[in-house]
């Protein structure tokens, strides 16, 4: 049914409050980001009593177009929500409690989100229509009900019982909020803010992050590329934390192996190279080493070093158990891997897909102490790439707001600073004596 008149949309308020009801939003323009896109409509479908209904908010055919915040007070008297997609959900309507993402729980439950293929007509009018702003605008309704029932199916055919689940909450809850939150604070150029999107759903569970044909987690650093993105605020500037040997350092945890707080490749180095002090040359060497040890396999004669006979031993084990299970659960999340999944899988692939995981659900959790701090600061948290934490840094903040980032950030990290993303220089020595 399509909500064309007060008094229907009246009763429809009676009927929301404590309901639970898949809830699917539609842009007015596909293309851009959700958190500066406007809604054209919104459908619901109660899982109560089986109604289901769609509320045009800017379309062109319907005989009337409802108030945003008037929908908005009507999602907000609700029990339980289930959407497609929450970080999109959330960038439409801020804060709504109880919001269940779907994709994440198909995530949990098969390895992969939620596969949704446009209907026919939408798929004709985004390629005829390409250059045209607001598309969906004029778009039939009728098509966009038949978009939203197929992701409805898909949604009802999920053991949707996982919410009990406090792995999958902290997953919904948690990560995907952190996530959230950085896409909104948004990346500042000269023209204005762009935004990126993080998708968690790949196979290592390691986040991809594209929008719009750009690739945020490898933006070149040498082709001026980057120096785009600079301060929105007056005077202000670019400051991104970087772990020092962040794998190395998260595989140490997992082994109960303690490095040092100091480098850690200069650790490794000295054991590589049996000598107290290395050269600039041999630290390269050791970084490179560790690298092709990590990823590539432990040669033998590296097992005499104690750090790397630990690893070896873990590989193992972790690798028997695969055999046995064929499966393994992520380090923090508990989030169950399977083979079917990921595929063939050697000793040394499985424990990088097994690291890879570890390292995004330990920096989801840095990420949450990160923005208890920012509370405080005017700073913003703009982009976040494996092994780095970018802030788009009010000067007013001072340095104290950079020493509660880094031991937020919980591992030692290296400080670089500059006017722009691409001409970071390294401050770290200025912090040498909290280190």
């Amino acid at each position: 049914m399509v909500i064309e008149y007060s008094h229907k949309f009246a009763d429809l308020v009676q009927i929301c409050k404590d309901s639970n009801a898949i809830v699917i939003p539609i842009c007015t323009d596909h293309r851009v980001h959700p958190r500066v896109s406007n809604l054209q409509g919104i459908y619901i479908s109660m899982l109560d009593n089986m109604q289901k209904c769609y509320i045009p908010i800017n379309h062109t055919d319907a005989l009337k177009n409802f108030n945003f915040d008037s929908v908005l007070d009507l999602i907000r008297s609700m029990k339980n929500i289930y959407v497609l997609d929450s970080k999109e959900f959330y960038h439409l309507f801020n804060t709504i409690e109880h919001v269940y993402d779907c994709n994440a729980i198909s995530y949990h439950l098969t390895g992969s989100k939620l596969n949704i293929e446009n209907t026919q007509a939408h798929k004709f009018m985004y390629s005829m229509y390409w250059e045209l702003n607001n598309v969906n605008t004029i778009i039939p309704i009728h098509k966009h009900i038949e978009y939203c029932q197929k992701i409805e199916k898909n949604i009802k055919e999920l053991d949707l019982s996982i919410i009990k689940n406090t792995d999958y909450n902290s997953f919904n809850c948690v990560f995907l909020n952190n996530l959230m939150n950085i896409e909104s604070s948004g990346l500042y150029t000269s023209k204005g803010f762009s935004y990126c999107n993080y998708n968690p759903y790949t196979r290592t569970g390691r986040p991809s992050n594209k929008f719009n044909k750009t690739n945020y987690s490898a933006l070149n650093k040498s082709d001026g590329t980057r120096t785009k993105y600079i301060s929105r605020f007056k005077d202000g500037g670019i400051i991104e934390l970087d772990y020092d040997a962040y794998h190395l350092r998260l595989i140490g945890d997992l082994i109960g192996y303690e490095l040092p707080k100091a480098s850690v490749h200069e650790y490794l180095g000295k054991q590589y190279f049996g000598k107290d002090k290395l050269t600039p040359d041999e630290y390269n060497q050791s970084k490179e080493i560790s690298f092709r040890i990590l990823y590539g396999g432990i040669p033998k004669e590296f097992l005499s070093i104690p750090f790397f006979r630990k690893v070896n031993d873990f590989i193992f084990e972790f690798w028997q158990k695969w055999c046995t299970k064929k499966y393994y659960k992520t380090y923090l999340y508990n989030r169950i891997v399977h083979e079917k999944v990921i595929g063939e899988m050697t000793p040394q692939k499985l424990f990088n897909y097994y690291i890879q995981s570890m390292e995004t659900e330990v920096n989801s959790e840095s990420m949450t102490r990160v923005f208890s701090v920012l509370k405080k600061y005017k700073s913003k948290f703009i982009l976040y790439t494996y092994d780095s934490f970018t802030f788009d840094f009010n000067l007013d903040d001072g340095k104290d707001f950079i020493l509660q980032i880094k031991r937020a950030m919980k591992y030692p990290t290296r400080i670089s600073f500059g006017t722009n993303y691409g001409d970071l220089n390294d401050v770290s020595s200025r912090f040498s004596w909290y280190l």
